[in-house]
């Protein structure tokens, strides 16, 4: 079907999204350098800036000196506009963070133990809130612009690995999982994919702000990924692209999935040395097969390594999978780049709370053609 034409009302709402979006990425930018990024006229940049700065959503923070002529002004994101919360809900833990609206982090609080029930992921919310959006360090509650709900969509899945009961999973399984805990917020909430919310954490505010295609790893109870594709979450059909844990690998001199060798539920906390670097050593084989089949589809920039594990056994697998690539990548592969993350066992949380942001804030090609 042929596109009709532009709709003038969605170009605007399209290019403030998109200087948004920008000065979120770049932690504040002159309009010159807004116009190179976004490829917009300096005069179509001057008048929107101009705007979102009457309108309280950018500010001028500093001049930049340096060259010819006059010093730059470097806007950023008004971060004080508002608030936003995300809640992580995993297998075995749930996290929450409060963020402004520039997308910092006020405010974090994990909930260690079994695997969650609805009402408990509920109270947890409720009692965070009650503490935090009361306190005078943050605006008051008429300033949060949303909750951020990050999960599994398969969260009762994997019972064996689990040790959970029919009843427990099944809680998670039903239809109006969204609607029963949409009901428990006086706020919108905006529901995603915990992989998908983690590659959105590093995208707009993690080790993946300079790039346009990577794929994130997030290693906890177990492991999820997220994909990033022209600077942005692809998410698929059924909003489960990047989902790790099924992807089949060799590893251990047998097929099986990546879940059963990169999680930490494999691991025992209290595990000595030895059991470790088994543990890592497993982890690093599985996960190069991995990155391996990902790469040789989709020609990435980068692989980013995050998640709920010590910062001493992620340097050994980024290392690892790095001494991989040298030695044994196939011949007509090019090997992206393996980064570290640094957002550990909060990315999923921050990014379900960049949710009420990007779903408000961020450029929608949909919204620029007419309908019809």
């Amino acid at each position: 079907m042929m596109r009709k034409g532009t709709n003038a009302g969605g170009m605007r709402r399209y290019n403030e999204r998109l200087i948004l979006s920008a000065v979120r990425r770049m932690n504040g930018a002159s309009k010159a350098e807004l116009a190179r990024m976004t490829a917009l006229s300096p005069q179509a940049v001057v008048r929107i800036v101009d705007e979102l700065e009457e309108e309280g959503l950018l500010f001028q923070a500093a001049k930049r000196t340096g060259g010819m002529g006059q010093p730059a002004t470097i806007y950023r994101i008004n971060g004080k506009r508002g608030n936003t919360v995300g809640v992580e809900v995993g297998r075995g833990d749930t996290t929450i963070v409060l963020l402004d609206f520039d997308g910092a982090r006020k405010a974090v609080c994990r909930h260690a133990g079994s695997f969650p029930s609805i009402d408990t992921v509920l109270r947890h919310v409720a009692s965070f809130i009650d503490e935090h959006l009361a306190s005078n360090t943050v605006q008051n509650a008429e300033a949060l612009m949303g909750i951020g709900i990050a999960m599994p969509w398969f969260l009762g899945e994997w019972r064996d690995e689990l040790g959970i009961s029919m009843d427990q999973a099944d809680e998670w399984r039903r239809a109006d999982v969204a609607d029963r805990l949409q009901a428990g917020f006086a706020w919108p909430a905006f529901f995603e994919n915990d992989g998908n919310a983690a590659a959105l954490a590093q995208l707009l505010c993690g080790a993946g702000v300079d790039l346009q295609d990577f794929l994130a790893v997030n290693i906890g109870t177990f492991v999820g990924g997220g994909l990033v594709l022209g600077g942005r979450v692809h998410q698929g059909r059924h909003g489960n692209a990047g989902a790790l844990a099924s992807m089949p690998v060799f590893a251990a001199d047998k097929s099986d999935y990546l879940i059963h060798y990169a999680s930490l539920y494999a691991l025992d906390q209290d595990a000595n040395a030895g059991a470790r670097s088994a543990w890592t050593k497993q982890c690093i084989e599985a996960l190069a097969f991995a990155v391996t089949s990902a790469n040789s589809l989709l020609d990435l920039e980068a692989v980013i390594l995050d998640g709920a594990l010590p910062p001493a056994i992620l340097d050994d697998i980024a290392e690892g999978l790095r001494s991989h690539f040298c030695t044994d990548a196939p011949p007509d592969f090019f090997v992206p780049e393996i980064r570290k993350g640094t957002l550990g066992g909060v990315a999923g949380a921050v990014g379900a709370g960049l949710l009420p942001l990007h779903a408000s804030f961020t450029p929608d090609l949909a919204s620029l053609f007419k309908k019809g």
